[in-house]
Order: C-alpha cells, then sequence, then structure tokens
C-alpha cells in the first residue's frame, strides 16, 4: 500500500462518523422541538405538562449531544488512529445514555421510542468499530 491511499477501514470510519454526525444534529433538533412543545402545551389549562415527552426530550438531547460527539471523534480517528480509544469510550457513554434514557421513558409512561432504540443500535455499532480499530495495527489515514 502506498502512502496515498487510505485503508478501507479508515473511509467506512469516516463515512459512518458523518452518519453519526447528521442523526445526532437531527436527533437534538427533534429532542429540542420535543422539549418545547411539552413546556408550551404546560401552560394551557386544559393541557397538563406531559411528564413523559419532557423526559423523552431532554434523554433525546443528552443521548445524540453524546452521538455528536462521537461522530466527531470517529472523524478524528479515522485520520489517527490512536484516537480510537477516546472513540469507544464515547460510545460506551451513548450506549449509557441511550439505556438510561430509554428506562427513564419508559418509568414515566412515554414507551419506548424508536429514535432511542436507533441511537442504542447506532453507538453498538461504533463501539465495536472502534475497538476493532483500538486492537488492530496502527496506519495512518489521510489528512484532513
Amino acid at each position: 500500500m502506498t502512502s496515498g491511499q487510505t485503508p478501507i477501514g479508515m473511509r467506512y470510519l469516516r463515512a459512518f462518523s458523518y452518519l453519526l454526525g447528521l442523526c445526532g444534529v437531527i436527533g437534538c433538533v427533534a429532542g429540542i422541538a420535543i422539549v418545547y412543545q411539552a413546556f408550551a402545551d404546560g401552560g394551557t389549562a386544559e393541557v397538563s405538562l406531559p411528564l413523559g415527552s419532557a423526559v423523552f426530550g431532554i434523554a433525546a438531547i443528552a443521548a445524540e449531544g453524546v452521538t455528536i460527539a462521537a461522530g466527531v471523534l470517529g472523524v478524528a480517528a479515522s485520520c489517527n488512529q490512536r484516537r480510537a480509544g477516546a472513540l469507544y469510550t464515547t460510545a460506551l457513554a451513548g450506549l449509557v445514555a441511550t439505556v438510561l434514557g430509554l428506562g427513564l421513558c419508559y418509568a414515566t409512561g412515554a414507551g419506548v421510542p424508536t429514535s432511542l432504540v436507533f441511537n442504542g443500535l447506532l453507538m453498538v455499532i461504533c463501539a465495536v468499530i472502534a475497538n476493532n480499530l483500538r486492537k488492530s495495527p496502527p496506519q495512518d489515514g489521510p489528512a484532513l
């Protein structure tokens, strides 16, 4: 392999990291909209503050914020494999945040939101990729 070629795993990691960032931004915007709607509806007399919606919105914002961080670290790890440990740790933190969010949503009666389930799936995939990258021999990726 010449120095100008990009390892295939690094290209997949970069593409997946862009997907993580995009999903994180969309999830954060949706979470902010849900929290705003929960508090806006809580002010009227006939509608009380839906606790489940507020908890779901806050959990989505927290979990998707970690997803954005994992996307940024994934792009960094696709250029420098030594950053894979930080990506792995962030992916595990995202998985914990997602599981806590799912538990809070279930406990408050919001059910099991599919967006948090999808985020958990993305974090599991990210953790597996980062763990494999951590254990593989070091190789340099492309410069940004």
